[in-house]
């Protein structure tokens, strides 16, 4: 798959926010807004952006990231999803602040590659955690 081609499982503008089972396609790593945001934050400095789901609602981002990658982090304080379902919005849920609109979006938009690079992923975490006092 090129970039230029999205994924099957990237739900359209139409279908809005999915409901899609983790393990099939990905795994998710969930983190609360205060470590997301520092590890939207530490990802944009060594990486460049990294896709990541915000929901507004209950304050939490979400990496996905290939299946398997992020088995055994919730050691460092990740909640790893490899089962069950998570929302997903299209790829166009991605600008502005919430205004009643679709509480979940992507807060780094998936252009390009859509899964985040495990590696990548886990160092931010270790450090936002440890930036918090928590690690």
């Amino acid at each position: 798959m090129g970039t230029d081609t999205a994924p099957e499982w990237l739900p359209t503008t139409e279908q809005g926010v999915q409901l899609l089972p983790c393990h099939r396609w990905w795994d998710a790593v969930r983190l609360p807004g205060f470590a997301g945001q520092r590890v939207v934050a530490a990802l944009r400095r060594e990486h460049g952006p990294v896709p990541v789901i915000e929901d507004q609602l209950a304050d939490t981002h979400t990496w996905l990231v290939p299946i398997g990658a992020a088995d055994g982090w919730d050691a460092i304080g990740a909640h790893v999803l490899n089962y069950g379902v998570i929302p997903v919005p299209p790829a166009q849920f991605s600008t502005g602040a919430w205004t009643a609109g679709a509480a979940i979006r992507w807060l780094v938009s998936p252009g390009g590659p859509r899964l985040a690079d495990p590696q990548a992923l886990r160092d931010a975490i270790v450090v936002a955690y440890r930036e918090v006092g928590r690690a």
